[in-house]
């Protein structure tokens, strides 16, 4: 299982992290951005890593109201709504909630903040927020650069070489999902903890595999 959560964990390539505005200077010529990446991206990791049959979501709305803020400018309503996202992973789940000034905003910020819980996009906390020019009239701002060393974590990884034990189970599995038994094949991956902590345990996962592929 140790191997399932590395990979969760990886950083992602630089193309798929986006900058958003966290705050302006006072005179609206400068944007404090952090980095992030949406939802379509977690899901994608989560995908890619245990396969679709591997993990599953649930919802709860929370709350879904308007507030009245005022500043100097006068008062104005506001839409809060807040969702709690159970994230099940080879059945390990976990949970957070999210808000967001719609449903659909504060579900995938409740996906996105369930799977930091799994080590998805946890690194990109550790990152430090960036002062950057903003142009207020096109509300536009000139994304920064990574650090150096923070830049090359996010490169996409380079593949290691699986062992061939592992490549046959690879093949297992796809053969498995094929026949529509990716949810068997998944509890047995969980049973194991991913391939196996021994090279008899992996042996005997193959075989377990095996014997659910022929029925």
């Amino acid at each position: 299982m140790d191997e399932v959560w590395r990979k969760l964990a990886e950083p992602f390539p630089k193309g798929e992290v986006q900058w958003r505005i966290e705050a302006l200077s006072r005179d609206k010529r400068r944007a404090l951005v952090v980095p992030y990446v949406d939802a379509r991206t977690v899901l994608d990791r989560l995908d890619k890593v245990v396969g679709p049959e591997g993990w599953h979501d649930a919802y709860e709305v929370l709350s879904d109201q308007e507030r009245l803020l005022g500043d100097e400018r006068g008062e104005k309503r506001e839409r809060l709504c807040e969702v709690k996202c159970r994230l099940t992973v080879l059945g390990v789940t976990k949970e957070d909630v999210g808000e967001g000034d719609s449903l659909k905003a504060a579900f995938s910020d409740a996906l996105k903040r369930a799977a930091v819980k799994f080590g998805v996009g946890r690194y990109l906390y550790r990152l430090e927020k960036q002062w950057v020019d903003y142009d207020p009239e096109k509300g536009r701002f000139t994304p920064p650069s990574f650090p150096e060393s923070e830049g090359e974590g996010l490169e996409a990884p380079e593949e290691e070489e699986k062992p061939e034990a592992y490549r046959l189970i690879d093949q297992l599995l796809e053969r498995l999902k094929e026949k529509g038994l990716g949810k068997e094949a998944a509890r047995i991956i969980t049973k194991y903890g991913g391939y196996g902590k021994t090279p008899e345990e992996t042996r005997s996962l193959y075989g377990e595999l095996r014997k659910l592929l022929k029925g």
